[in-house]
């Protein structure tokens, strides 16, 4: 039977979607009680203080239960091959080299399975136009390598990425190491100041990979392959991109009325988030928003936004910065 013939058939056959949709649910609520996920909610719940090193510690001893996920995952196997509709209840995440399944989540840690194809690594690199780039994502992770396929692995260093964050002393970063990865073999990254690129690989790669959230850097960082110099940064703070982007929906609605609520927003901790929400208020009303941006100019806590403030109220308030009063350089 020809694939469309039987997504034909299914999607005319209620009872049939019905037994597939049952099947889902009843996976995830196998999943949701399994001994392998109640054990690590208690263990990240019961952490104190809930720091990156425990929660990579907690997901190190999730990853030693490999045989009960892999358990986990022939049963899910089986259920696809007995109903080509049935979809693992596991949030899938794709990229351009990698596609992973989504086993655990919490706002602090997060664990995928996944698979790096060696054909996707080779389309990445013949088919790449331009540069790429070395990401420095913040965050402290850990790869555990059931399958390594030959990979080779290139290990990169930067400035570590503090809460002062700057442009200015940002790099550029610098190559490490570049080794062989074996099967088994378990890497921990610190994503304010280390990175990885997998550079080769002989066959698909098999993975764990655990992503801990707790004393993340206020920002990602990523530095030219090329020239290894700075390119940019952006948040890795969910919740900050979130206000940012409803600071933006406001400002383009003309909702003036919000302009209190925004000028409370301006104690936001992220300074990139806080010079966002300045921005915004300026564009709403910009004579409104000026007491609040001489605030900032005189007593933001990041250097690159009193200076980014101050260049803002020179060059449209014609406001001669008073002497002494914030800093001298230009914002990044």
């Amino acid at each position: 039977m020809i694939p469309g013939a039987a997504l034909a058939e299914w999607l005319s056959n209620r009872d049939a979607q019905q037994r597939s949709y049952d099947r889902l649910d009843a996976a995830a609520r196998r999943w949701s009680v399994h001994p392998l996920i109640t054990r690590l909610d208690r263990e990240v719940a019961d952490l104190r203080p809930r720091t990156a090193e425990g929660l990579i510690a907690a997901a190190r001893r999730f990853m030693d239960k490999a045989d009960e996920v892999e358990a986990m995952m022939r049963e899910l196997i089986g259920s696809s091959r007995a109903d080509p509709f049935f979809r693992p209840p596991f949030h899938p995440m794709v990229n351009e080299v990698q596609n992973s399944l989504l086993l655990y989540h919490h706002p602090e840690l997060s664990i995928s399975l996944g698979v790096t194809g060696v054909d996707m690594l080779a389309a990445k690199k013949t088919g790449r136009k331009g540069g790429a780039s070395i990401n420095f994502n913040g965050y402290a992770t850990l790869l555990r390598f059931l399958k390594a396929g030959g990979a080779t692995m290139s290990l990169w260093e930067c400035p570590e990425i503090g809460d002062s964050f700057s442009a200015a002393d940002a790099g550029p970063c610098r190559l490490t190491s570049c080794r062989r990865i074996e099967d088994g073999e378990e890497v921990v990254i610190d994503g304010r100041r280390e990175s990885f690129v997998i550079e080769h690989a002989e066959t698909d790669i098999l993975l764990f990979q655990a992503v801990a959230r707790a004393g993340a850097a206020p920002v990602s960082v990523e530095y030219d392959s090329d020239s290894l110099e700075f390119i940019g940064a952006s948040s890795t703070d969910e919740a900050s991109s979130r206000l940012q982007m409803m600071v933006s929906l406001l400002r383009a609605l003309g909702r003036e009325d919000a302009f209190p609520w925004l000028q409370e927003a301006l104690d936001a901790p992220q300074f990139y988030t806080r010079w966002h929400i300045m921005r915004e208020m300026l564009a709403m009303d910009a004579d409104a928003a000026r007491p609040s941006l001489e605030r900032m100019a005189a007593a933001d806590p990041h250097p690159d936004i009193r200076a980014a403030a101050r260049q803002t109220l020179e060059m449209f308030f014609d406001a001669a910065p008073q002497p002494g009063q914030g800093d001298a350089s230009c914002p990044a």
